[in-house]
């Protein structure tokens, strides 16, 4: 026998259902109409200035726990960390710059629709595509 981890997964109504369908559909029509050469991937990472660390990967073996914290330190956490987030895409026509954004802002809607869809994505359409229909993934 082994351990087995029970998975997550995100709660769909039937109508979150009928939605997701709906526009997988459209995309996928969409692909084959135009290919895929005109579709911008993109994705976010937050960065912070604290070390990583999983307590499940991370073990020290020792005879007793004074042993263990003489050989390795406690890791540190704050409360707040100070971090930025960095936001970057990719697509077949190439890739856009790094875009920084301003320390410390979370990723609302209102921020994601005014620091990076209006001032990096919408500039996008005559430098990246030249005018043409594109899908922002």
């Amino acid at each position: 026998m082994r351990a087995y981890r029970r998975s997550k997964e995100h709660f769909l109504s039937p109508a979150l259902k009928e939605i997701q369908q709906t526009r997988t559909e459209r995309l996928l029509q969409w692909h084959a109409e135009n290919g895929k050469e005109n579709v911008l991937f993109r994705d976010e990472k937050i960065l912070t200035i604290e070390e990583q660390y999983n307590f499940q990967n991370y073990k020290i073996y020792a005879q007793m726990s004074r042993e263990a914290k003489e050989k390795v330190p406690r890791v540190q956490r704050g409360h707040h960390p100070p971090y930025v987030m960095v936001w970057w895409g990719v697509s077949h026509q190439g890739v856009t710059s790094l875009h920084f954004c301003e320390k410390d802002l979370k990723t609302g809607a209102r921020v994601h629709q005014e620091d990076v869809l209006q001032g990096v994505v919408k500039p996008l359409n005559m430098t990246l595509f030249n005018g043409q229909k594109w899908v922002f993934q």
